[in-house]
């Protein structure tokens, strides 16, 4: 039976198209009371008073606090609620409890607040002058870090032509089609709560270590998740405002996020500036980048490692070796920055590939023969960092790319020649992926010969249940239809890390293959009892065990049930029962698939529309690639999105202005295209099954092609995302 490598139907989707899926707020439990936060409406100010008498007297409220603040490492300093000080807008400061969620929303309006306003800090570039603080008795430079090798600014001064760009990277709001919520129920001695997290085991370990004095343990369970890309993962203000409150009650307790709450909260991503200074030969060979590198971090710093793992990666898939990139990570008055799809490898690449097509044309050099003069071509190879780029042939598929490229600009030329405005944008992207340690898988086969699969990754809508069966169902050479996959709930496996950063098959994937291996192990030693042989006259082979001598087997559903009985209640063999096995899975090693895409963009009336789109991976073993190319589409509409429509814009005060989908634009529909993608699997893992991670790729792909493609088409240099209509106009 081959599955591994076929285009197999995601598993997961009957069930949710059919309307069967249950979501957070889909769970009513009696007893429930629901939960309302009130958010400040200014972004920074001094917190004098917090009166909830009138909120107490309105029936049907049951409880109402404020001022819970618990230490929680690089969160704000008045965390989960504001306190003393007001950071950003939309930072909690209150909660009503009440017996009908729109009567605590209601009550929220009693809250009587005293605070003095006080001036925000919205640049992060200007916020290192330390002119105004944006927490107080703190500077605004939280973090800073020299990343460096060689000698970066003598090997720009030796350069034959030198480019200086200000690049810009706008906040995003990951918009998840389901905003966050939690339901929270208490027993006397443990709690559970149902929460859309994309790590059950890691959401259970930081509530255990802020309420362990109030319980004995928590149970975390995932239900369906409408997306998260990231902004599910790490802890909110939320989590723990709501736990407090069941703890409190004695209650379940459950709050869902509205939209313009999950806007103004959720966690933001991306919000860089890069001032970078490059330099090359006339030949076109990359000599020197120095970069100067401004996160905003919001009010909190647990933002910093995307800048880390920007500057890291800055090199991309190019062999300069004289680069400096110094990090200044600050807060201001927004809302704390974090995580989404790519997490800071977008950035990188944006800045990498803004780097060489402005030096093609300060050359007068083809972009795609000045990215072959500088691709590095012998892996494993290691960046001026110290990463080790693992796998792959980067130059076989920059060529595979570069015909779609030229047959692309050709086409454009035509257009243009009838007075279109087209452009065509070509990149080269390399991705790190397979951020660890580790993660766990347990198989089992029941008495019945159906398979259950449990596996510590909690997927939220990447097919990897479809994958994970595929791959057990060929291990065992069974029938993929009797293999189910389960996870997220902390009470089924002992631990796991969760999906994040394109892990879950590469780990995840191969634990559960190690698992099935060790039950085929065990089920060779049980069959070698029941068939009276040894064990070297067995052969395990699409699912029984075989006699090699005497040609009797036993069939995987045999052994199962029949390691389950005994004889007169009295267990007569040797082995164990039970036909399961857990394995947890590792590498030493990030992986990094690595791709390019190829896009060509007409502008019409100030606006991009684009033509024709082609992207190409290698992301080694591809184990299933009708999920890898949804996998790709998915994060092309999302690069699209960043590139041309979506950014989170705040006043000089520090005030929202993309509160809600009104103002904050995402692609739907009208805006998507046609798309073509291509693969190749010569870059495989270091692992049984050497897969890689493909989630993010698409994302990190993206904007640079499609700002080029742009920058062509109107033949002005673009700098920023998003491209904003006025720089289309003529």
């Amino acid at each position: 039976m081959t599955y591994v490598g076929s285009r197999v139907r995601r598993i997961e989707d009957e069930r949710l198209i059919s309307g069967k899926g249950q979501y957070i707020d889909d769970i009513e439990l009696p007893g429930t009371l629901y939960l309302a936060i009130l958010r400040s409406q200014v972004a920074h100010a001094k917190l004098r008073r917090v009166d909830l008498s009138d909120v107490l007297k309105i029936q049907g409220v049951v409880d109402a606090f404020s001022g819970l603040n618990i230490k929680v490492e690089n969160r704000p300093r008045n965390f989960p609620m504001a306190s003393d000080e007001i950071l950003y807008e939309g930072q909690p400061i209150a909660a009503v409890v009440a017996t009908d969620r729109y009567l605590a929303y209601d009550a929220l309006e009693s809250v009587q607040l005293e605070y003095e306003e006080l001036p925000a800090v919205t640049d992060p570039v200007s916020a290192i002058e330390e002119k105004i603080s944006a927490v107080e008795n703190q500077k605004n430079l939280v973090y800073s870090r020299t990343y460096s090798s060689g000698n970066a600014e003598e090997a720009i001064e030796k350069s034959d032509k030198v480019v200086e760009l200000d690049l810009e990277i706008s906040r995003v709001y990951p918009a998840a089609m389901e905003t966050r919520g939690l339901l929270v129920v208490y027993s006397p001695n443990s709690l559970t709560v149902y929460a859309p997290t994309q790590s059950p085991h890691f959401m259970r370990r930081y509530l255990l270590q802020a309420f362990s004095d109030q319980i004995q343990d928590i149970r975390v369970v995932q239900p369906d998740v409408g997306g998260a890309f990231g902004s599910k993962l790490f802890p909110y203000p939320e989590d723990y405002i709501t736990v407090h409150a069941s703890l409190r009650l004695r209650r379940p307790i459950k709050w869902i996020s509205t939209r313009s709450e999950d806007m103004r909260s959720t966690y933001h991503a991306r919000g860089q500036v890069h001032k970078v200074k490059a330099g090359a030969k006339k030949d076109g060979t990359l000599m020197g980048i120095m970069d100067d590198l401004f996160i905003d971090l919001g009010a909190a710093s647990h933002g910093t490692y995307l800048a880390d793992i920007a500057a890291t990666m800055l090199p991309g898939p190019y062999s300069v070796r004289d680069v400096k990139v110094m990090v200044y990570g600050v807060y201001t008055n927004k809302t704390p920055l974090d995580q989404y799809r790519g997490a800071g490898r977008p950035e990188a690449s944006f800045v990498i590939e803004r780097i060489m097509d402005s030096l093609a044309d300060e050359l007068g050099m083809d972009p795609v023969e000045l990215r072959k003069k500088n691709l590095i071509r012998e892996v494993p190879y290691k960046n001026p960092f110290g990463l080790l780029y693992d796998s792959g042939n980067y130059l076989s598929l920059l060529e595979r790319a570069e015909k779609v490229y030229r047959e692309m600009v050709a086409k454009a030329e035509e257009l243009r020649s009838a007075g279109r405005q087209v452009g065509v944008g070509f990149d080269f992207y390399l991705e790190q992926n397979n951020f660890g340690p580790w993660e766990s898988a347990s198989v089992r086969v029941r008495g019945d010969g159906k398979v259950t699969v449990i596996i510590g990754a909690a997927p939220h809508g990447q097919g990897t249940a479809t994958g994970v069966a595929q791959i057990v169902a060929e291990e065992l050479g069974v029938d993929m239809r009797d293999v189910e996959v389960r996870w997220g709930d902390t009470s089924m496996i002992g631990e796991g890390y969760g999906t994040y950063g394109s892990r879950s098959l590469t780990l995840a994937g191969n634990a559960a293959l190690l698992a099935s291996r060790k039950v085929k192990e065990k089920a060779l030693k049980l069959a070698s009892q029941f068939l009276r042989s040894d064990v070297q006259e067995l052969r395990y082979e699409q699912g029984k065990v075989t006699n090699l001598k005497t040609g009797k087997f036993m069939t995987l559903k045999e052994i199962a049930s029949k390691s389950m009985s005994s004889l007169g209640g009295i267990w007569r063999y040797r082995e164990e029962p039970g036909l399961e096995g857990t394995a947890y899975f590792g590498l030493d090693n990030y992986t990094y698939p690595y791709g390019s895409h190829v896009v060509m963009v007409e502008i019409v009336d100030g606006k991009p529309r684009v033509l024709d789109y082609y992207a190409i991976d290698d992301i080694g073993l591809v184990v299933n690639p009708l999920l890898a190319e949804g996998q790709v589409r998915g994060g092309i509409i999302q690069g699209f999105g960043e590139t041309i429509l979506e950014e989170v814009s705040y006043t000089q005060f520090g005030n929202l202005l993309t509160g809600n989908f009104s103002d904050y634009a995402i692609p739907t529909a009208v805006e998507a295209f046609s798309m073509r993608w291509d693969y190749l699997e010569e870059g495989k893992s270091n692992a049984p099954l050497p897969a890689k991670g493909i989630g993010e790729g698409a994302t990190i792909g993206t904007p640079p092609a499609l700002i080029r493609a742009a920058e062509k088409a109107v033949s002005k240099k673009l700098h920023r995302l998003p491209i904003r209509p006025e720089s289309l106009l003529p």
